[in-house]
């Protein structure tokens, strides 16, 4: 082979090894970055999610948030990790503030009390409404009618996700002072509450209503700061010890307190299709086993509470039925406040399971 042409294919094999060694070195131009599919922005899941209550995990309440975050890492096969910090202590201890941080993305879930929800969004005062429900029969047929659906959507309003109902069961009242049989028996207690709603039914009653969080509750009533207060038995009442700074107890179902699981819409937003059904799925599975346990305890609760020492009056439909209509103008209020057509859907809802 001519010499000139023996240097030609010398030449060329030195260039080509020369680009094939700059093409794989770390000097030139790099390697693209790995892209994530077209049409494929959604965000990642975050490490942990924050989830709010306001009372202890070992109240039935507190045991449903439990189950919830439980059943939330098993459904999505520990793709979503919840971390629940319990006695409102992401809020400092303030519960009112609960609904406004989940709207704000500070928080990422709650299992909140409608009564704490309502001073933010009006609607949730529905549930509360005095003697609106006469058993938890009724609460459930109206819960099942879509009574309760108007609430959600109003909670999107503010940010929110409502996915599914739980309960801290209904609201009983309890006092150092006396029996309570009659509106007069109310009159002159001290009595702690929390919202504008049950300030007007005390002060309805006779009772001077003092706002207060539920963290101070028990050394008020040991101290005598106040007389009573009011909240379910098998959820609060009994886990709290409150049976060991009261001696009376009325049975009288006033209001129903509900509890609403929901999530911050951001971040519910940021879930693909499938984690969603997941925790609509865990979410409900978790609170039909929250409310089991609240009902099933409640007659074995009572028996519990007059061991220790309490005092139960149960009052009979008419001793109730005066008590109904000395805080109707109250009910008629807050039916304006909460919406009279949403009003009318869970009046209808109680009536239907009535017959």
């Amino acid at each position: 082979m001519d010499k000139s042409i023996r240097r030609v294919l010398a030449i060329t094999v030195v260039l080509t090894l020369l680009v094939f060694t700059a093409g794989c070195s770390g000097g030139g131009s790099k390697p693209a970055e790995e892209k994530p599919a077209e049409g494929s922005n959604a965000p990642q899941l975050k490490n942990e999610y924050k989830l709010t209550m306001n009372v202890a995990p070992e109240t039935k309440w507190g045991q449903g948030g439990m189950k919830f975050a439980e059943l939330a890492k098993e459904y999505t096969g520990g793709k979503v990790n919840i971390k629940v910090y319990p006695n409102a202590m992401l809020t400092g201890g303030d519960q009112m503030r609960q609904a406004e941080m989940v709207q704000s993305g500070a928080i990422d879930f709650m299992l909140n009390s409608t009564i704490n929800i309502a001073p933010t969004i009006p609607e949730f005062d529905a549930f509360g409404l005095p003697f609106l429900f006469p058993s938890y029969e009724a609460v459930d047929a109206a819960i099942e009618a879509g009574a309760a659906d108007p609430l959600f959507k109003a909670l999107e309003k503010y940010n929110m996700v409502g996915l599914a109902w739980g309960e801290n069961g209904f609201r009983e009242v309890t006092n150092n002072k006396r029996p309570i049989k009659t509106p007069d028996d109310f009159k002159g207690l001290k009595m702690r509450v929390v919202t504008p709603m049950y300030i007007d039914i005390m002060r309805a009653l006779g009772a001077n209503a003092i706002s207060m969080n539920w963290g101070e509750v028990f050394t008020a009533l040991q101290q005598g700061t106040i007389d009573g207060q009011e909240n379910p038995i098998v959820g609060i009442i009994i886990p709290t010890k409150i049976y060991e700074v009261q001696k009376y107890l009325t049975n009288w179902h006033y209001s129903y307190d509900a509890l609403a699981l929901a999530v911050n819409k951001d971040v519910w937003n940021s879930f693909p299709p499938d984690i969603q059904e997941q925790l609509k799925k865990a979410a409900e599975d978790a609170m039909a086993y929250q409310k089991q346990i609240s009902r099933e305890g409640l007659a074995e609760g009572i028996e519990f509470l007059k061991q220790q020492g309490m005092i139960i009056t149960d009052l009979t439909p008419e001793e109730i039925a005066v008590f109904k209509e000395k805080v109707k103008p109250v009910y008629e209020k807050y039916a304006e406040k909460v919406g009279l057509e949403i009003v009318k859907g869970f009046e209808e809802a109680v009536a239907k399971a009535a017959k």
